[in-house]
């Protein structure tokens, strides 16, 4: 325990780091806060701005909470019309959460950007509108768990970036003060020291992400309410709308979300101690934590559209290279808590958690060695 507590603090105690994480959180913070302020709606002829609009959207949505029919569709745009923009070239919208939720879910909205006359129409609707109705949809006011979802992507990037900061030091800064010789002279420094570094580290990683987690979660619940949790994840984001064959809720999409981000963060501290284990210098292992880190980016948006326009995909092993790429893209920290994850072949969900997996274990069991190893 003795060794665990002066890991940790070699770790916490950088003031400036201290301050930059906490600076991220407020800053984050403010950005929902000010989400829910900018909110307005309409109902009955009244304009209602900030948590007073939240509550009347809460209001309206609460009526219609439940299986989503065509009943409920034509009662809502008999009531309050279809929305619009408020004045062309502007982004603000007319009329209120509900209407406009079926606004952008049954109509041409979304493509023209115009008030739209009426529902989709032939392939249009029996391809996206029709599956709102069909029975198994269920709708509940998730205006806060979908500003949050526009928040909560941008944040956990930030967060890693702070956490390959935090941890390339872990072994590097050993090797760039020469203690390495003392620390590692007896087969206790060579043991119980170097698991008590991944501890410490792996630690405050989790800790920094639940504490994120915790502080959005719980503002969201305050200024929107819980409603909506078990509403349909469709209602968010339109690809979840047929993710687990159209039954995933909003509270199951953000309990995965958050074990996807979880994974994310120790996947990336494991990395970046590897990283640490091998670099003289913590300018030098941060600088290469920090380009792994966004190198999935560069293979999946980059390299992958390379190989496509270059033709690999019609060679006999063409698709089975591009699918590794991306399985390799995907089970890296910055692609596994990210939406677009909801969209992969349902065959690649038996590959991306091996191969994360084994770059866990993998980068923690060579980062320990080649610090053991350290001469």
């Amino acid at each position: 325990m003795r060794l665990l507590k002066m890991e940790l603090y070699k770790i916490t105690a950088r003031p400036v780091m201290n301050i930059a994480f906490f600076v991220m959180l407020g800053f984050f913070l403010l950005v929902l806060w000010q989400e829910a302020d900018g909110t307005r709606t309409e109902l009955d002829g009244e304009v209602y701005h900030g948590l007073e609009a939240i509550r009347a959207d809460r209001q309206i949505a609460k009526g219609y909470e439940g299986p989503f029919t065509m009943e409920k569709a034509e009662d809502i745009v008999g009531r309050f019309g279809f929305s619009g923009y408020m004045e062309e070239g502007f982004q603000t919208r007319e009329g209120n959460f509900s209407s406009q939720f079926v606004t952008d879910a049954m109509t041409d909205f979304l493509q023209t950007g115009q008030r739209p006359a009426g529902y989709f129409t032939g392939d249009d609707w029996e391809n996206y509108g029709k599956r709102y109705v069909e029975g198994n949809f269920w709708f509940g006011y998730t205006k806060g768990w979908e500003k949050m979802q526009d928040v909560w992507y941008i944040a956990l990037v930030s967060l890693h970036v702070w956490l390959v900061l935090m941890a390339a030091p872990v072994f590097s800064e050993e090797y760039s003060r020469e203690t390495t010789g003392i620390l590692l002279s007896s087969c206790h420094g060579k043991s119980t020291g170097i698991r008590r570094k991944v501890e410490a580290a792996m630690g405050i990683g989790v800790l920094a992400y639940l504490c994120l987690c915790a502080l959005m979660v719980g503002l969201m619940g305050i200024l929107y309410g819980w409603d909506g949790l078990g509403a349909s994840a469709g209602m968010m984001v339109h690809s979840f709308l047929f993710a687990g064959h159209g039954t995933w809720s909003v509270a199951f999409l953000l309990s995965l979300q958050f074990l996807l981000g979880l994974v994310s963060v120790l996947l990336d501290i494991a990395i970046t101690l590897f990283l640490s284990s091998k670099c003289s210098r913590p300018a030098t292992a941060v600088t290469a934590g920090m380009a792994l880190y966004f190198l999935p980016y560069v293979g999946n948006q980059v390299v992958f559209r390379m190989l496509l326009d270059f033709g690999v995909a019609e060679l006999p092993w063409g698709w089975a290279v591009m699918d590794a790429l991306r399985i390799f893209c995907f089970s890296m920290p910055l692609y596994l808590p990210h939406k677009e994850l909801a969209g992969i072949p349902s065959r690649w969900l038996w590959y991306i958690p091996a191969v994360a997996a084994l770059e866990l274990l993998a980068s923690i069991w060579r980062g320990c060695r080649n610090y053991w190893g350290y001469e």
